[in-house]
C-alpha cells in the first residue's frame, strides 16, 4: 500500500468526540458555605456594633438582679442589667446596664430611670404584674439635653414621660396639708393631672409643689389661672353664718388641687412650663377682691367693733358695695378718750344706681361716689355694725334711718367720714327670732325619739355584758378589746412590711 493510500485510509477512521467537563461545586459544600457567610456577618455586625453601657445610682437594689432584670421602654425590652455594685462610701448602689434598643444620642441629662415594682399609694395600686415577673427598670429617654453616661435613678415612678405629654407647673404654699405625691389636680371636677413632687424651698419659708397637667388639658392653664387646695372640708364662720364646702370624698382622703380660669380674658394663652402660682386655701379670694378701685371712707363706732375683721362686707339693701380694709383705734379730738373705727372701700361698680361714668378719671369717679353718699347721708343714710349672734362675726350695713338727727358727710384728707348709728335691740331680737324659727322647724320629736331608742339599745348592750345574764364579764370584754388591739397592730405591721416588700406575697418573708 502506497503512502498516499495509507493517508486516505487513516482519514476514514472515525474520530472520538471529547467533551470537557465544566468545573462546579458539590452540593455537599453548600451548607458549610452558608454557615460561614452567616458567621462572618455576625462577626462583622458585632465588630461594628457599639455596646451602650450606662450606670444608674439608686438608694437600694431591692428586686434587682444582674443578668435577669430587664430594662424596658413602655413595656418593650431595650436592655438588661449586667452588674450591681456599691458606691465607694457604701451609701448607694450602682447598677450597670447594657442598652440595645436605645441609641447613645438619646441618653442625655433629661433621661430618667426608675424601678417598677408593686406600689400602693393614694394614686392607686400599680406594678402588680411584677409580683410574678419580677421588678424591672423603666427608662424615659426624654428630649434634648447633653449626652451623659451616669444617672441618678428616681425612687418612685415618673408620671410625666415622653409618651405622656403635658406641662409642669409650680405652686407655692404655706404648708403641704394633706397633699402628697399622686394627689389629683382637677378642672371643673375632672382629673386632669396630679402632684408629682413637693419640697421645702432653700430658706424653708414655704413649700414648693410641682404639678403635671396632662395634654390637652394643659392648654387651659393660663397666667390668670387660680389654684386652690381642694383637700378635706372647708368650714368657715363668717358675718353671714356658716360656709361649708367639700370638693369630693376622694379629695378628703387623698388630698387634691383644683384650678379655674373664670377670671381669665378670652384671648389668654397657655402658660409656660414651670410657671409659678400661689396655692390658695379656697376657690374664692380670702378677702373679696376689689373690682377696680374703691373710694375710701371712715366709720367711727362708739360702741366698739367687736367681731369686725378685715375683709368683712359692706352692704346696702343686701347688695355688697365694698369691703372693710382696716380696723383700729385712735384718740378723739379732745384726746381724753379712745374710739374705734373701720376703714372701708366703696367700689363705684357695686353701687345700686349708675353714678359714675367709666370714661372719667379715677379721681373724678371717686368724687362722684362722694357726691352720691353726700346726698344719701342728708336723706338719713347711716352705717351700722351688724353682729351675727351665731358666729360672733360682724359686717357693716348701710341703710336709711328716718328718725335720726340731720348730719352731713364730713370730708377729710384722702377720705370722707360717714356717720354711724349703734345696733338696736330690735335688730338683735330679730336675729333671735330667726334662729328660734329655724330651730322650731327642726324635727325635734323625731330626733328625741331616735335618741331614746339609741339609749335603750345601749342599755340592752350593757345588760348583755352582765355576769348574771350569762354574758361576757367586764374582764373578758377588756381581754377581748386587748386582743382586738393586738390584731390591729399585727395587721398594720404586715401592711407596712408588704408595702416595703411586696414580693413577700410570692416569696414569703425573708430573714436577715
Amino acid at each position: 500500500m502506497t503512502e498516499k493510500e495509507s493517508i486516505i485510509t487513516l482519514d476514514k477512521i472515525p474520530k472520538a468526540k471529547l467533551k470537557t467537563r465544566e468545573k462546579s461545586i458539590s452540593p455537599v459544600w453548600v451548607i458549610p458555605i452558608i454557615a460561614a457567610l452567616m458567621g462572618s456577618w455576625l462577626v462583622f455586625k458585632g465588630a461594628i456594633k457599639e455596646n451602650v453601657f450606662v450606670e444608674v445610682t439608686f438608694k437600694s437594689a431591692a428586686g434587682l438582679e444582674a443578668g435577669k432584670t430587664p430594662v424596658k421602654l413602655r413595656n418593650v425590652k431595650v436592655g438588661e442589667l449586667t452588674e450591681v455594685k456599691f458606691s465607694e462610701d457604701l451609701s448607694q448602689v450602682i447598677v450597670v446596664m447594657e442598652l440595645t434598643g436605645v441609641s447613645r444620642e438619646r441618653l442625655t441629662d433629661t433621661t430618667q430611670f426608675w424601678v417598677v415594682k408593686p406600689r400602693v399609694g393614694v394614686e392607686g395600686v400599680s406594678g402588680l404584674d411584677t409580683l410574678l415577673s419580677g421588678a424591672f427598670i423603666e427608662i424615659d429617654p426624654g428630649e434634648g439635653g447633653k449626652p451623659v453616661k451616669k444617672f441618678t435613678g428616681l425612687e418612685s415612678p415618673q408620671i410625666y414621660q415622653l409618651g405622656n405629654p403635658g406641662t409642669k407647673y409650680l405652686l407655692n404654699s404655706d404648708s403641704l396639708g394633706s397633699l402628697s405625691r399622686g394627689s389629683p389636680v382637677k378642672y371643673r371636677g375632672i382629673n386632669v393631672g396630679s402632684v408629682t413632687r413637693y419640697e421645702l424651698v432653700d430658706d424653708h419659708s414655704h413649700v414648693e409643689i410641682e404639678v403635671f397637667i396632662e395634654a390637652p388639658h394643659d392648654k387651659f392653664v393660663t397666667d390668670y389661672s387660680r389654684f386652690w387646695n381642694a383637700s378635706g372640708l372647708n368650714i368657715e364662720l363668717g358675718a353671714k353664718g356658716f360656709d361649708f364646702n367639700m370638693e369630693s370624698i376622694g379629695s378628703l382622703l387623698a388630698g387634691g388641687i383644683a384650678f379655674t380660669n373664670d377670671n381669665a380674658p378670652a384671648e389668654s394663652r397657655q402658660a409656660k412650663e414651670n410657671n409659678l402660682y400661689t396655692l390658695h386655701n379656697k376657690e374664692g379670694p380670702e378677702i373679696e377682691e376689689i373690682l377696680t378701685f374703691g373710694a375710701p371712707m371712715k366709720l367711727y363706732f362708739e360702741e366698739g367693733v367687736s367681731g369686725l375683721s378685715v375683709g368683712a362686707p359692706v352692704e346696702y339693701k343686701g347688695i355688697r358695695l365694698g369691703t372693710v380694709v382696716d380696723v383700729g383705734v385712735e384718740a378723739n379730738d379732745d384726746r381724753n378718750n379712745i374710739i374705734t373705727f373701720a376703714m372701708v372701700d366703696i367700689e363705684p361698680e357695686r353701687l345700686p344706681v349708675k353714678t359714675v361714668d367709666e370714661n372719667l378719671s379715677r379721681k373724678e369717679r371717686i368724687k362722684n361716689v362722694y357726691q352720691y353718699f353726700e346726698h344719701m347721708v342728708e336723706q338719713g343714710m347711716r352705717a351700722q355694725l351688724k353682729s351675727n349672734i351665731l358666729t360672733g362675726q360682724s359686717l357693716i350695713v348701710l341703710d336709711v334711718f328716718t328718725e335720726v338727727d340731720k348730719k352731713r358727710l364730713e370730708y377729710k384728707t384722702g377720705f370722707v367720714v360717714v356717720p354711724t348709728v349703734p345696733e338696736t335691740v330690735t335688730g338683735i331680737i330679730k336675729q333671735v327670732n330667726e334662729l328660734l324659727s329655724r330651730l322650731k322647724s327642726l324635727p325635734v320629736e323625731s330626733i328625741g325619739g331616735n335618741l331614746d331608742e339609741a339609749t335603750k339599745n345601749i342599755n340592752n348592750l350593757i345588760n348583755s355584758l352582765n355576769v348574771e345574764e350569762g354574758g361576757m364579764t367586764g374582764v373578758q370584754a377588756n381581754e377581748t378589746m386587748n386582743e382586738l388591739s393586738k390584731a390591729a397592730r399585727s395587721i398594720r405591721v404586715v401592711s407596712e412590711y408588704l408595702e416595703r416588700h411586696p414580693e413577700a406575697l410570692i416569696k414569703g418573708k425573708t430573714t436577715n
